[in-house]
């Protein structure tokens, strides 16, 4: 039977050790199942296993690694309030809510990455609670439902995030604080005060290569002014509708699991604003709350299109009619 070796064995290895025929030697395992795993490990936890072989340090491919890498690094060093983009002929697909939970794989989300990899485009963007957080709420247990561990979703969200991000390509990776979110940082510096600065106490340590902030603006300052936030800035029915008109900008939400666009005209012309659903399962067993009572919710995502720099009537992609469906077509 094949030694079984766990991803924090090989993690620990690799950092005392440095190259993969030690790790090998160390281990016991075949060294090509160290550099499948380094890379397995590396794509799905947004890490750096850095080799210190000394053959090979130069060349175009060491050089762009290292660069990544420390882009990583500054990244995870905070929170951007304010992040800015621009697009002036190009997509940005944006999906929220996704509300990753261990050993479910919604539709919505293989459709993302299919839609990813087909439309190529500038921005990928998760606006928003991609982490539950069921065990770290400030709600109680439902009764006696059953509620993943806390590392079970943190590797959830990695898995799903890192499959986003092979199929991005050569797209910037965007993501948003959501109120779920935040649960991670919350929890630990109401409860562990002391970790403040220990690598770990946010999830800016397992995504490194996600720009994170409050709110991404894309094109700011121009026509095409658009406004990427998880929350809207008026809630309710109307959310999208009075989220631009208090903005004066398009403006692109989640949080509430709708999905729909609405428009605003005014003499500078029409704007957006857009709900942009959940990427999860309606009724999954994250959102037991809702007590099996309808809601207006919807499965799905939002594809912005600019044009000249300014943004086209957005796009939606839904679930529906037992699948994922994007201009008429099963995606």
């Amino acid at each position: 039977m094949p030694k079984y070796v766990t991803d924090e064995q090989i993690i620990e290895a690799w950092q005392k050790l440095g190259t993969a025929k030690k790790v090998s030697d160390a281990l016991d395992i075949d060294i090509r199942q160290i550099y499948f795993r380094r890379r397995k490990i590396e794509a799905a936890r947004g890490i750096a296993l850095a080799s210190r072989s000394t053959r090979n340090r130069a060349g175009p491919n060491i050089a762009k690694a290292k660069a990544q890498d420390a882009l990583a690094a500054a990244r995870a060093e905070k929170y951007e309030r304010d992040m800015a983009e621009t697009v002036r002929n190009g997509t940005v697909l944006v999906a929220s809510d996704c509300h990753y939970w261990p050993g479910i794989v919604s539709p919505a989300h293989e459709a993302f990455v299919r839609l990813i990899k087909a439309l190529k485009p500038d921005i990928v963007v998760l606006n928003g609670d991609i982490l539950d957080g069921a065990r770290i709420s400030r709600h109680p247990r439902i009764m006696w439902e059953k509620q993943p561990t806390l590392k079970d979703e943190l590797h959830a969200v990695q898995d799903r995030c890192a499959e986003i991000a092979r199929a991005a390509g050569r797209a910037r990776l965007v993501r948003t604080i959501g109120n779920h979110d935040a649960r991670f940082a919350n929890y630990w510096s109401a409860n562990t005060p002391e970790g403040e600065d220990m690598p770990g106490m946010t999830l800016l340590d397992y995504l490194p290569r996600w720009r994170a902030g409050w709110a991404l603006h894309v094109n700011s300052d121009t026509d095409g002014w658009t406004v990427i936030r998880h929350r809207p800035v008026s809630g309710g029915i109307h959310s999208a509708y009075n989220s631009t008109l208090r903005a004066g900008t398009h403006y692109v939400h989640g949080h509430l699991h709708k999905l729909g666009v609405t428009a605003w005209g005014d003499y500078r012309g029409r704007r957006y604003g857009v709900d942009t659903g959940t990427l999860a399962e309606i009724n999954g067993p994250q959102f037991n709350y809702t007590e099996a009572g309808p809601h207006n919710w919807a499965s799905g995502f939002a594809v912005l299109t600019f044009r000249e720099g300014r943004l086209l009537n957005p796009e939606l992609a839904v679930f529906e009619a037992g699948g994922v469906h994007f201009r008429g077509q099963p995606v």
